[in-house]
């Protein structure tokens, strides 16, 4: 199955845009709640340095845990569920 996808910015509740981005629910084997982290697309820089939910990562390491970068075949993004490079997932 193919998708195509094309996300745009919004007003957040705050009255900020934020950049485009997909919101994921990872479920897993060995989890006992689904994860939840966004993924943003690295070639939307301007959108992303406005982004509300990126600025308030603390560094750029984190941010970059969600940045799915253009791959072959569209955008790629590694998720890592633990270690020194662990996605950023949130709490809802």
């Amino acid at each position: 199955m193919l998708w195509s996808l094309t996300a745009i910015g919004w007003s957040s509740a705050i009255g900020r845009l934020q950049a485009p981005h997909v919101t994921l629910s990872v479920f897993a084997r060995g989890l006992l709640d689904r994860v939840v982290t966004r993924l943003y697309f690295a070639d939307e820089q301007e959108a992303n340095a406005q982004d509300p939910v990126l600025a308030s990562l603390p560094d750029r390491a984190a941010r970059g845990t969600l940045l799915a970068r253009p791959s072959d075949d569209g955008y790629r993004l590694d998720l890592v569920l633990q270690g020194s490079d662990e996605t950023v997932f949130f709490t809802f």
